[in-house]
């Protein structure tokens, strides 16, 4: 690295030395912020005109701006040897003030500037453009601008120092009409412009020549000023560069100056003590190139220096790295295996998958894509199975995170591993061969219960089996030590089986609470920024990123309201104040007005006599709901408690007829099955014919595009 910093000190040192040479060659300083006006203007005492700088915004001045009246210099013209100064519309703008900001012609001064002759003055006050003496060259009808007219409306009646209507536009040529030649000293005649009377300037304009309506061509709001060196081209004393000509001209006040210019063709200032004159095509282009063919090499010489030094540190990482890998993913699979959760080979899951084909996915989330795969079976006894097969996206921004991230997905392994429920999907192994990360689940083959109620095809009776069985599942979850919080409680990670019982998924976001003990009390939440689903999102969680056991609650107590009503959770069609499902039935709840949300499905499917006590558990229901939705979590239920209340709801059902089951079973309603063209076969594709059963009112992938992307993705999301 050494000798690359004396490398790059050896190519930079030169053209920084020539740049500080130069920089102390010239006197005038004519740098204001990334403003670079030419030669003879400048901002230093040794420039023959002196202007003000704004450096703030890099605005060259004339030397009598004020803040209250400022005069920026628009642009220059070194050909023309004019400048364009800004004179913007005002009524408290005194005449003599604006004829000593635009006439510098002062006696010792080395150079000096004025109005030209094409510059018009809107002059305003007592008896303006009265008091000319008879004869004088003054022009006092020349067209006036709609602009000034309105501007004269709003300054009369003591606008002005003079407070009078009357005004007038004083140019020096005798017709702003017509095209003329310059005047002879091509400058503004300040002895006519104040025999007007005129206390007040207002504006200035520039005419530019009649348009071809016969219109003259006026820029409102700004003057033209020109300039000169005192002196003439004889005695000038070289102060033209080469290929610059020199231009005797003749002063306002009447004395002599010149002007220097760069010959046609060429571009510069015209001055030895300015840019000069050159051929931009030529000398700027070599200049530019040997700037760039220097910087050029520079760089080179540094990235192949970088590149070397790059190359050695990622071999020894890479060995470094290889080695540490392969030990950590043997300990991790030591590990899964110890924890009872069987360890898969890459060849067994891409048998299963048919190498991972399309034909076998059932859909792709932010972090992984999961497929449907057969698994052979140990012995006759144990035959094969359908799984669920979740590849994550092994997003490492560095090598050195592997280990790190085999952890973490053993930590969750024996997270959900240590978990056992009827209702909870099971977790029946993991792939950590080859640098991947796969995980093997339980095959629901009936899909989600949002995509069941959106069908209509649930009465009552199963929504509260659901709703119970439901509710015991994340009971177990928070009463397990440490508690485990899902955090994505919603009705697309509720799996349906071919009973229609509730299957909880998506692990992905869960975390273990009560994790360890700060001062010897243990933690009642975890403190992680908001994630999960919109809509089903616990609003104080939200504000106060603490994640407890009553944010599940608040998330089921949105599952309970799609039960009853089998709304979208945010629907941007409802009313502004109705969006979200929570507010929308937290109102009419609270108005005793449940009936206007209930899911007409519910009672068209209720059975002879039993709407009297469908309508009475469904406003227990919500009043439940109505439970788990407070805002601040104390009020809210224990999960433990939600479930036993929707235990005694559904137990308290008349036995139905047509069932075979235990009172108020949610098992009382077979759905009708049909084909799902999936591959699951273990043959490849030529026995894509065999088919798998999944019922009619559910055909969609399990997993999401449109998941939330907050979630960790280290498990599979079996979600809509």
């Amino acid at each position: 690295m050494g000798k690359l910093f004396l490398a790059f000190l050896f190519l930079f040192l030169p053209h920084a030395a020539f740049f500080s040479a130069t920089a102390a060659a010239g006197r005038c300083v004519r740098q204001c912020g990334s403003t670079l006006t030419p030669y003879p203007f400048g901002f230093s005492g040794d420039c023959p005109i002196l202007l003000a700088c704004n450096a703030t915004d890099s605005t060259a001045l004339l030397p009598r701006s004020t803040a209250a009246a400022p005069y920026p210099i628009m642009s220059f013209n070194s050909t023309a040897s004019t400048f364009i100064v800004s004179v913007a519309p005002t009524c408290n703008r005194t005449f003599a003030e604006t004829e000593a900001a635009l006439a510098r012609a002062g006696a010792g001064a080395a150079a000096g500037y004025g109005a030209s002759y094409r510059t018009a003055l809107f002059l305003s006050g007592n008896n303006c453009g009265r008091g000319a003496p008879p004869g004088s060259a003054v022009t006092f009808n020349c067209s006036i601008s709609s602009q000034f007219m309105a501007l004269h409306a709003q300054c009369s009646g003591g606008g002005g120092s003079g407070g009078a209507a009357s005004s007038t536009c004083v140019a020096s040529t005798t017709n702003l009409n017509a095209s003329t030649a310059a005047p002879a000293g091509q400058f503004m005649d300040w002895n006519k412009v104040r025999a007007a009377g005129c206390e007040d300037a207002l504006t200035a304009a520039v005419y530019y020549g009649d348009t071809l309506a016969g219109t003259p061509s006026l820029q409102f709001g700004v003057a033209e000023m020109g300039w000169w060196l005192n002196g003439t081209c004889a005695g000038a004393g070289g102060e033209c560069a080469a290929n610059a000509t020199c231009h005797d001209v003749e002063t306002p006040g009447g004395a002599r100056g010149h002007r220097c210019a760069c010959r046609d063709g060429m571009s510069g200032d015209g001055f030895a003590a300015g840019e000069g004159c050159h051929h931009y095509d030529a000398d700027r282009s070599k200049k530019i190139l040997l700037i760039v063919a220097g910087v050029a090499a520079g760089a080179v010489a540094a990235g192949g220096a970088l590149l070397l030094c790059l190359v050695q540190c990622r071999r020894c990482r890479a060995r470094r790295w290889s080695s540490e890998r392969l030990a950590a993913m043997r300990l991790l699979s030591e590990a899964a295996t110890s924890s009872g959760v069987p360890v898969y080979s890459y060849a067994e899951v891409a048998r299963a998958t048919n190498s991972f084909s399309h034909t076998h996915r059932l859909g792709t989330g932010a972090y992984g894509t999961v497929y449907v795969g057969k698994l052979p079976g140990g012995s006759s006894s144990a035959p094969a199975a359908h799984v669920a097969i979740k590849r994550l996206h092994c997003r490492r921004h560095h090598e050195d995170d592997d280990a790190a991230a085999a952890a973490q997905l053993l930590n969750e392994i024996k997270l959900i591993s240590s978990v056992s429920h009827p209702n909870l999907v099971r977790l029946l192994g993991c792939c950590l061969d080859r640098g991947e990360q796969i995980l093997v689940y339980e095959y629901v083959p009936n899909g989600t219960l949002s995509h069941h109620l959106a069908a209509g095809a649930l009465p009552w009776r199963a929504r509260l089996g659901v709703a119970a069985e439901t509710a015991a599942a994340i009971a177990h979850l928070h009463g397990m030590r440490p508690p485990i919080f899902h955090r994505d409680v919603k009705s697309s990670n509720i799996l349906l089986d071919a009973s229609l019982r509730p299957k909880l998924a998506d692990f992905g976001l869960s975390r273990a609470g009560a994790g360890d003990r700060l001062g010897g009390a243990t933690r009642s939440h975890v403190s992680t920024a908001p994630q999960g689903t919109p809509g089903y999102v616990d609003p104080e969680y939200h504000q106060c990123f603490h994640l407890s056991d009553k944010s599940d609650v608040y998330s089921f107590g949105v599952v309970l309201l799609e039960l009853i009503a089998a709304m979208k959770v945010v629907d941007f069609d409802r009313p502004a104040a109705e969006v979200n499902l929570a507010s929308l039935a937290l109102d009419r709840i609270g108005k005793g007005r449940v009936a206007e949300i209930v899911d007409p499905a519910i009672l068209a499917g209720a059975g002879d006599g039993e709407e009297e006590w469908v309508m009475e558990s469904v406003r227990h229901v919500s009043e439940l709901a109505f439970r788990c939705l407070a805002f601040h979590k104390d009020v809210r239920p224990a999960m433990s408690e939600v479930a036993a209340e929707l235990c005694r709801i559904r137990d308290a059902a008349a036995p139905d007829s047509g069932s075979d089951d235990h009172p108020g079973s949610s098992r009382l309603i077979r759905p009708m099955m049909m084909d799902v063209h999936v591959d699951v076969s273990l043959d490849g594709p030529d026995a894509a014919g065999k088919k798998a059963v999944s019922p009619v009112s559910v055909q969609e992938v399990w997993v999401s595009d449109r998941s939330s992307p907050s979630t960790n993705g280290s498990l599979p999301r079996f979600v809509a």
